[in-house]
């Protein structure tokens, strides 16, 4: 399991894979944009509900809001955001929400990190 502070070593490949994304839309650029615009929206709403699934431990909502944020995460490329949203989904599946505060602060670190690469 990583810690905050492995994280901040992330290469920015493992933050934005834009290459593979690219390659996933056929070397659409103007597609990858729209995508990536979306994914500033949507990412930013997500992880307010996930917050407020968490601090209200409704296991329902933190799997269906980690699910979400792995899916939009996947689509543009974020690989990390993606990883560690899909080990919240995995433990919320198991009804694990012990270290989901902790957890919830790995993810909005990953998200802020990829935002700075993807806004560069």
């Amino acid at each position: 399991m990583h810690t905050l502070d492995t994280h901040s070593g992330l290469l920015k490949e493992k933050l934005w894979n834009k290459e593979a994304a690219l390659s996933r839309l056929g070397g659409n650029e103007g597609l990858l944009n729209r995508i990536v615009e979306m994914f500033l929206v949507q990412i930013t709403q997500k992880q307010e509900a996930l917050q407020k699934a968490a601090t209200e431990l409704n296991v329902d909502a933190v799997k269906f809001t980690s699910h979400a944020m792995k899916g939009v995460s996947g689509d543009v490329g974020a690989d990390a955001v993606r990883e560690k949203a899909s080990s919240i989904e995995n433990k919320a599946k198991q009804g694990n929400l012990t270290e989901i505060a902790q957890d919830i602060e790995e993810l909005n670190s990953l998200v802020e990190q990829t935002l700075v690469v993807m806004q560069s």
